[in-house]
């Protein structure tokens, strides 16, 4: 009971930390509470024992921040805030953006979904801020085009679902870093139904303890059919939820850009396709033996999925 607690505590600090950093301008005030999600995500990673994950995440965390408050004083210095390189390496360190994302699937791979949920959503809000303040989007760029490639191409021949989320995770970064560029109104709908539909699938493969791709062989109909539903509204399939927020950022990126979305509409295929093929390989397989799965929670998102989009898109307009 007193663990349960102390876990519920630790996650909503790093619930409210998260969102309190959407309203800070102080990179100072930004970076404390991007080392109170630190300390309060390692706890929940090690479980009342030091693990090799926990140890492995601590010390890639506290390098970046190093590096941040080094990059930061070499900027006072110079008295030149923006655009400092050492700046954007400490922040795609701290946040698994490619080149430096090897850490995130390994380390993804031995947690427990909710921490993988915590990982993959809140954690990465402040260093996201962070970098849209710091670094300007020209900068950006070509750093945001190498995670759409590695992010979509990474993912095709994985069988750990883990690892899959967490390439997901990377590939989605430039989506939410465009995001944040654009509006908060636009940066705010994508953060929710990113959430959302993350903890939906999430919570889906905890409920029925998956972490390979060979297991969801076993799963009854009803639960396939919503997960698949659920992976596909991920990958931005119109006119599924996932489509919603996706469609709105690159209605606003084509207004002055053209490599960026293309890239990304390209990227999305490909992600798409690895999604589809889980899909084929889900419901080709599929078995009528009776397994004690819960299933409790996979009845009526599927239905949410196709009729939110069409609501939500009427209330936008």
């Amino acid at each position: 009971m007193k663990l349960n607690m102390s876990k519920m505590i630790f996650i909503s600090m790093i619930f409210v930390s998260s969102f309190i950093s959407l309203s800070m301008n102080n990179w100072f005030s930004m970076w404390i509470i991007m080392e109170i999600s630190l300390f309060m995500f390692i706890p929940l990673m090690s479980k009342n024992k030091i693990s090799d994950q926990s140890m492995k995440y601590f010390i890639i965390q506290s390098i970046s921040s190093y590096l941040f408050i080094f990059s930061i004083i070499i900027n006072s210095m110079n008295e030149m805030y923006i655009n400092n390189p050492l700046t954007l390496l400490s922040l795609m360190l701290k946040i698994g953006m490619p080149p430096f994302h090897i850490w995130k699937p390994e380390i993804m791979s031995k947690l427990p979904w909710m921490e993988c949920l915590l990982l993959t959503t809140l954690i990465k809000i402040p260093p996201m801020i962070l970098i849209n303040k710091l670094i300007s989007f020209k900068m950006l760029m070509i750093p945001l085009l190498i995670t759409l490639i590695i992010g979509s191409l990474s993912g095709l021949n994985q069988l750990n679902l883990k690892k899959m989320m967490a390439f997901s995770s990377i590939f989605n970064l430039p989506w939410m870093s465009s995001a944040f560029l654009i509006s908060k109104k636009i940066m705010l709908t994508f953060l929710i139904f990113y959430i959302m539909l993350n903890f939906k699938l999430m919570n889906l493969f905890k409920l029925n303890n998956l972490n390979y791709l060979n297991q969801l062989n076993f799963l009854p109909l009803k639960t396939k059919m919503t997960m698949n539903l659920n992976m596909l509204s991920m990958s931005g399939l119109p006119p599924l939820l996932g489509f919603f927020p996706k469609w709105m950022i690159l209605n606003e990126l084509i207004k002055t850009l053209v490599i960026l979305p293309s890239i990304m509409i390209l990227t999305s295929m490909i992600s798409m396709f690895m999604y589809i093929q889980i899909n084929y390989f889900c419901m080709n397989n599929f078995s009528f033996k009776k397994k004690n799965f819960k299933n409790n929670t996979a009845k009526s998102f599927s239905i949410l999925n196709l009729m939110v989009f069409p609501m939500m898109l009427i209330f936008w307009m």
